[in-house]
């Protein structure tokens, strides 16, 4: 006599084990994926709650206050006045010079101004002067530059000559000497400039001296607050990356729940070591987009607008390159979970046998699909953080803006799969159908490779986007 327990289930009735889950474990499964999906989703908060573009106008807003700051602070250390009441010259006409010096322009310009004046030939000096007696002549002011000693003729000297009572005028010197040699070295001590006008006698200059090196004020940069950094990430997911994502968090799900699949196919059970390598492939996953976004940030920060062209000049050919990257990736998951068609398609041993864990396919995939994100929004994030912030000019602020954001996808990502990898139900339903999983999961990433081969990124997008009500 057999005790109920060790009773063998009848004819027709579903093994516990290996059955259809009833009707109350598809409800628990179904809500399980429910979950797990609204976690993976959790950045998209920043779209519905935030009003992206005002968060960067705020942004912007700070930054050229700070700009207009740090200009007014510099001006004053790198401006030399002569008011004109010494002996040789006139009482109530004012001169004053502003030494324009390469850090003065990287501090208080954006990088568009700085080419203008080209700084790499020029020594650059701004001349003001003010009458408060008569009017000014039209004549601009005769300027000479002397290094150490050594004289200099100007260039050019540019500004307005018909003016009432105040006149600035741009004064540039070449930066090299006739033999290439630079004027202005680490051993240069002083810098004078004398300005002659018709005001003053003609052997009585006014005499501006610049000693050196500068001693400049610690620069404060707006950009190193945790807090606005943040907030400009927040603006970047609110206003601009959101379509890129919502792509990605499908290419992360397929990921995830594929490489699980192929992990749990020897056998129905769910061994504490698959747990982990879910946890791991999700990790994984994430370090290849915020690798890849921190590295595209430190670029932008240090090339500023020239970055959109190095990611345009061949945008096409990364395209490709990286969709048929996404669709190797996507069958060799398919054949490695033993999904249906491709199952026994062949492969070299080499392959077949390599990265048994999955971490491989899923850096992989992460880098390559963020790498045709970035080649299709590289303009739409240069643009947010060039005309928002301005000049970046520091690589490592770029990166760090980048980065912060990358955490802000990074961190809804992890908990899905926490959460997932915690739930025993969707687990065994995963263990259980792995050929299915495995073949879905390839057949989204292909596409998905396809997507960036046909270069339609945005229309996935634009088909999304309404759906969720974020035109």
């Amino acid at each position: 006599m057999t005790t109920g327990i060790d009773a063998a289930p009848k004819a027709g009735a579903p093994s516990p084990d290996t059955g259809t889950p009833g009707f109350g474990k598809a409800v628990v499964l179904a809500l399980t994926l429910v979950i797990t999906l609204v976690l993976a989703s959790g950045w998209l908060i920043m779209p519905y709650f935030f009003e992206g573009k005002s968060i960067l106008t705020d942004i912007s807003d700070q930054v050229a206050a700070d700009r207009t700051t740090q200009q007014r602070t510099l001006g004053q250390v790198m401006t030399r006045v002569h008011n004109g009441v010494a002996e040789e010259g006139g009482v109530g006409f004012d001169v004053d010079a502003l030494f324009a010096s390469p850090t003065y322009f990287e501090r208080t310009t954006a990088p568009k101004v700085r080419e203008r004046y080209e700084l790499d030939k020029n020594i650059v000096f701004f001349v003001n002067e003010s009458t408060h007696i008569d009017l000014l002549t039209q004549e601009l002011p005769r300027i000479e530059l002397y290094v150490d000693g050594v004289r200099y003729e100007p260039t050019l000297v540019d500004g307005p000559m018909f003016t009432d009572h105040h006149r600035t005028s741009d004064v540039r010197f070449a930066a090299q000497d006739a033999n290439g040699r630079d004027i202005i070295t680490p051993d240069t001590k002083e810098l004078t400039l004398l300005v002659r006008n018709s005001y003053d006698p003609e052997d009585a200059p006014r005499t501006l001296t610049w000693n050196l090196p500068i001693d400049y004020p610690a620069e404060e940069n707006v950009l190193s607050s945790p807090t606005l950094i943040a907030a400009l990430s927040a603006g970047l997911l609110s206003a601009t990356l959101t379509p890129c994502l919502l792509q990605l968090l499908i290419v992360y799900m397929a990921t995830l729940t594929g490489l699980s699949a192929e992990q749990m196919s020897r056998g129905d059970s769910v061994p504490m070591v698959t747990r982990r390598r879910m946890l791991l492939i999700a990790l994984v996953f994430v370090a290849g987009f915020t690798a890849f976004y921190t590295f595209a940030g430190a670029v932008i920060g240090y090339a500023g607008r020239s970055a959109q062209i190095i990611f345009d000049s061949a945008s096409r050919e990364m395209a490709i390159g990286t969709g048929v990257l996404v669709i190797i990736m996507g069958v060799w998951m398919g054949i490695k979970s033993r999904a249906p068609l491709v199952c026994r398609m062949p492969m070299p041993k080499s392959v077949s046998g390599g990265d048994s864990t999955g971490y491989v396919r899923s850096f992989l995939l992460s880098v390559g699909f963020s790498l045709g994100c970035m080649v299709c929004f590289s303009g739409a994030i240069v643009a947010t953080l060039l005309v928002y912030v301005g000049m970046l000019g520091s690589a490592s602020v770029g990166a760090t803006i980048l980065f912060v954001f990358s955490m802000g996808v990074a961190i809804p990502f992890l908990a899905a799969a926490f959460f997932l990898s915690r739930t025993m139900s969707a687990m065994q339903w995963i263990s259980r159908y792995t050929p299915q999983i495995g073949f879905v999961s390839m057949v989204v990433i292909v596409a998905f490779g396809l997507v960036l081969i046909t270069d339609n990124f945005h229309t996935v997008s634009d088909i999304i986007y309404p759906w969720l009500g974020l035109n």
